[in-house]
């Protein structure tokens, strides 16, 4: 009987040994990858890639040292995807579906787009509160002007105060995050000025792409890009709509198309 419970408590003994090694093994391990992860990092910050980094650059990088990228679209309706299908999706999904296309990279795309949201309804709405929540390693904020520009129109001088206050609360939270900013699509009211409205849509966007192009901040002039586009392809501005301000499949799909075409064009040269 003696001899049975020594055996018993030697082979409780080399369990609780099995079990120490196991979770030395593990808390080991963990530390040298926090080592190589926090390494690649300091060496990516370093490197030609890092100076010259493009939007797949960062994708490919981040999908390395954590297993996906996470990415937030921001703005207005024509973020959320008003007009889009299922088959012809927003141009946020598009991207998505694009990303996860290709080698070395396992995207996420967040959809923070909002019906009827100016920059201002963003801020007092705590919407920036929420894209702070989900940590995302890319943002691409679509400046909600065919809202600022509308019923009632923001002053211009504020809307720039309000992308301000937005960005600064970015690089406050999120300092590791890469922030593309963009215009929007053209509408059947580009030249039309709205009620009470001081100036067009058209030069409400002129106004603001030349104050983000001012800050230097990594910048697609969508507005501008996309009729350029639909010029090369002589498509009306009726064609791309589903209505008279949210593009629909084909609309979405030449947006996408511009910010594609990016892709791998060094961040620092987006403005």
């Amino acid at each position: 009987m003696k001899l049975t419970n020594k055996i018993q408590q030697k082979k409780w003994i080399f369990g609780i040994v099995i079990l120490l090694v196991a979770i030395f093994i593990f808390f080991f391990n963990a530390t040298q990858k926090n080592k190589t992860l926090a390494k690649v990092t300091e060496n990516y910050q370093l490197s030609d890639t890092y100076m010259q980094e493009s939007l797949l650059d960062r994708s490919k990088f981040v999908t390395e040292r954590d297993g996906e990228v996470t990415i937030v679209v921001l703005g207005s309706s024509v973020t959320f995807g008003k007009g889009a299908t299922e088959t012809q999706p927003v141009w946020g999904k598009l991207l998505e579906n694009n990303l996860n296309e290709r080698d070395s990279i396992k995207a996420r795309v967040i959809n923070h787009g909002y019906n009827g949201y100016s920059t201002a309804d963003l801020i007092s709405r705590e919407k920036i509160e929420e894209v702070v929540k989900d940590n995302p390693d890319i943002i691409f904020f679509e400046l909600c002007l065919i809202n600022n520009n509308r019923y009632p129109q923001n002053n211009v001088d504020q809307t720039k105060l309000d992308i301000q206050w937005i960005m600064d609360r970015f690089n406050e939270e999120l300092p590791d995050t890469l922030v593309i900013l963009q215009t929007a699509n053209p509408t059947l009211f580009n030249d039309i000025f709205l009620e009470d409205g001081k100036v067009t849509y058209e030069q409400y966007n002129n106004e603001i792409a030349e104050f983000v192009t001012a800050q230097q901040w990594p910048f697609i002039d969508t507005y501008h890009l996309m009729q350029t586009k639909m010029e090369d392809k002589n498509l009306t501005i009726e064609e791309v709509l589903a209505d008279d301000v949210h593009p629909n499949g084909l609309g979405y799909g030449l947006w996408f198309e511009l910010l594609n075409e990016r892709i791998t064009v060094p961040v620092k040269m987006l403005h």
